[in-house]
């Protein structure tokens, strides 16, 4: 297959498959869709113009969209991203979430000649989509329907094909758990419930080969700003801009922990000709981009080196922040050995021990040990954690005897509890099949924060045996950051004010890395993040680590631009702990980034003159579609005409936690209230939405070419 129509950037097409009619047709990508970018934006137009959003997520109306945007498969590094939409099967409101997968999946649809692919409708028997460019078909899954991701993966895959790259959905997407997502690779997943939106279509799996190319329109401009990026830009993963391990070349080691773990004496000690130091790697020097992350010693010390066999990551990346590991102790217990993750599927396990850990083979290596067992389970039944909230709530309800209140004798005396008080790796196999079951108490967990609070009283403290209201209780183990379900993802904590703010704006953890790749970069807070970040966005634009002020104009300006940035990301498609490039690496730019870089790789890519301006714009109409979908969905489901109450109220631990201290005193970083409610006044007055409902206005929405959503708005009466 060759690049289509002359299109730049694009591929070109929409696939189309009905699993209820076997129908399976294409439509053209532009111009409907440019407005949008792709991705995500792509995903929300489909979703708005053609589901209601009173629909069941889990029913025949729903739809899951696949879709990739024009930068990826472009050669553009970081950008092998993948977003799914659909509706939420699981948060407050049941309002459009998102799904965001790496591997490489994306290049393949791309390279197939899609920019997205529609799911609609619901097959009678479990089946499998397999795209190979123009031949597309919908095949028979019963053979793996019930098996698990990586089974299901490798025997697709060998069906089809070694050139196919497949995604599915396990257990718990088959039994409609909400707690699940799709595993694509060895451990790339998206999460938001998507794996029970499939598992309603009986689709088990698409399997994707694609043999075109992406058509670029000034490919050596491409070339070069790809290699201006990795030599002057881009540093470790999470863009954190200078080394821990001091490097003779190195102006600046890191000052806090960061992600920029490789230097001399880090090794990948399981590297299969024997160990490699992964030793310098210099500012401008291209080649060694890959050796810097070693995401394995920041995520668990020195031990994970012994384990390490090398950096894995996605299509077009540099980074490799994907450590594979051979776990040896594992095989004393007849589990996988081979493991791979990057975040909290690996790193989150212990909450599910409730404290029954011990080491293994060194001293303090139960951390890796148990997280590499859960894991490879995690992944293996599609298990989703709604970032770490499903195994603190477990922990909570264990803890507080919760768990046991809800549980009949039988299925209590059922669960071999045993492996758990033994800091058994084989009780991540034995609890992720529980909640894949969905069966019981441990379904009731699988059904999200937001479900089983309110199914057990957890939202109200005068409800439940423990007293306790668990979404604002003070305590290590609770990071809701609203009441609609989802923890915080790099909030308040490290982002003062800004963080919080964009915090609300999702229907899930917001997964905005933006700012917190720049404070927590490592670099020096003085000589570094704060002039460069007031170059930016101005004066007071960002507080060094608990040390905050109150909120100011500046700080909403940056908030805003980290939220449209994400938009941005997940449009184009790129990779959000990457980008944008706002530090450098090079002493002699003063570690200042590159914010037009976007916009220069997308005039490059499809031939048409992009500013940083242009982008914002087309990224905020994205923004205020979202908040438009979400302020319907919370007047449908909730009878809600105020989101500012509704959707972006903030649980009192934020305001509570750390009693010594007052806020923006010194050593803390708790928030202020009343600076909180100014902070969404002129959140709201930025972001163009009506300051006592945080609902946009229909002057915004016109802006954006978005008046049928205004006149959705005005229809139920909330503009």
């Amino acid at each position: 297959m060759s690049v289509k129509n002359g299109i730049n950037g694009w591929a070109g097409s929409v696939l189309r498959v009905n699993l209820t009619t076997g129908a399976i047709t294409t439509e053209d990508t532009l111009p409907k869709y440019k407005p949008y970018i792709g991705g995500m934006g792509l995903g929300y137009k489909v979703i708005w113009d053609e589901v209601p959003l009173d629909s069941d997520p889990l029913g025949p109306q729903a739809k899951a969209v696949f879709a990739v945007g024009p930068l990826t498969a472009s050669g553009v590094p970081c950008s092998g991203r993948m977003n799914i939409s659909c509706l939420s099967c699981w948060s407050k409101g049941n309002s459009i979430v998102d799904a965001h997968m790496g591997g490489h999946i994306a290049h393949a649809l791309k390279y197939a000649g899609y920019d997205a692919v529609i799911v609609e409708g619901q097959s009678d028997k479990p089946v499998y989509l397999k795209i190979e460019d123009e031949k597309v078909s919908i095949e028979d899954a019963s053979h793996v329907w019930g098996k698990g991701t990586f089974e299901t993966n490798a025997t697709i895959s060998k069906a089809c094909g070694p050139e196919f790259d497949v995604c599915s959905i396990g257990p718990a997407g088959e039994n409609l758990v909400p707690m699940s997502c799709m595993v694509t690779s060895f451990g790339n997943s998206g999460g938001a419930g998507v794996g029970a939106v499939l598992g309603s279509k009986k689709l088990k799996a698409v399997a994707v080969r694609g043999t075109g190319a992406v058509k670029i329109a000034r490919p050596m401009e491409v070339r070069l700003l790809s290699n201006y990026m990795i030599k002057d830009l881009v540093g470790g993963n999470n863009n954190h801009n200078v080394p821990t391990v001091p490097q003779s070349w190195a102006e600046y080691s890191a000052t806090s922990k960061n992600r920029w773990q490789g230097g001399p004496g880090v090794t990948w000690d399981k590297a299969p000709n024997g160990p490699i130091d992964t030793g310098e790697q210099p500012s401008g020097q291209i080649n060694v981009a890959a050796m810097r992350c070693n995401k394995g010693v920041f995520d668990f010390g020195a031990i994970a080196e012994k384990y390490t066999v090398k950096q894995g990551g996605c299509s077009s990346c540099p980074v490799r922040c994907y450590t594979e590991y051979e776990m040896d102790p594992l095989a004393d217990y007849d589990l996988p050995t081979h493991v791979s993750n990057t975040c909290i599927p690996i790193t989150g396990q212990m909450g599910i021990y409730c404290g029954f850990t011990h080491d293994f083979v060194d001293e303090g290596d139960a951390k890796i040990v148990l997280g590499g067992a859960g894991s490879h389970a995690q992944d293996d039944y599609g298990v989703w954690c709604n970032y770490g909230n499903l195994k603190t709530d477990f922990a909570r309800v264990y803890k507080d005897g919760i768990l046991k209140e809800h549980m009949t004798e039988e299925e209590w005396n059922e669960v071999p509890w045993d492996l758990m008080e033994s800091g058994d790796p084989r009780w991540a196999v034995e609890f992720y099949k529980r909640i894949a079951s969905g069966k019981g108490a441990w379904g009731v967990i699988g059904k999200g924060s937001y479900n089983m609070y309110k199914e057990w009283g957890l939202d109200d403290a005068s409800k439940n045996s423990a007293g306790k209201n668990y979404y604002d209780e003070i305590s290590s183990s609770n990071t809701n950051v609203t009441y609609n379900g989802y923890p915080k993802h790099h909030s308040s904590e490290e982002c003062w004010q800004s963080g919080l703010l964009y915090n609300t704006a999702y229907n899930r953890d917001c997964m905005i890395h933006v700012i917190t790749n720049v404070v927590r970069s490592g670099s020096p807070f003085e000589a570094v993040i704060k002039p460069v970040a007031e170059s930016f966005f101005g004066e007071g634009c960002v507080d060094a680590p608990k040390a905050y002020t109150p909120i100011n104009e500046n700080k909403v300006k940056l908030a805003k631009w980290a939220l449209n940035e994400k938009q941005w990301h997940d449009s184009a498609t790129l990779c959000n702990w990457m980008y944008p490039m706002m530090l450098s690496t090079s002493k002699k730019r003063g570690y200042k980034g590159d914010l037009e870089l976007d916009a220069k790789y997308m005039s490059a890519v499809v031939g048409e003159d992009y500013e940083r301006a242009d982008i914002e714009h087309d990224s905020e109409r994205i923004t205020q579609m979202l908040r438009a979908m979400t302020a319907i969905s919370f007047k449908i489901h909730l009878d809600s005409n105020n989101l500012r109450k509704d959707h972006d109220a903030v649980p009192a631990w934020v305001f509570d936690k750390e009693p010594d201290f007052k806020p923006f005193e010194e050593g803390t970083v708790k928030m202020d209230r009343e600076d909180w409610e100014k902070s969404l006044d002129l959140w709201y007055d930025a972001m163009g939405w009506d300051k006592e409902t945080g609902i946009p206005t229909r002057e915004t929405l016109e802006k954006f070419d978005l008046g049928d959503c205004a006149d959705k708005l005005e229809e139920l009466g909330l503009i």
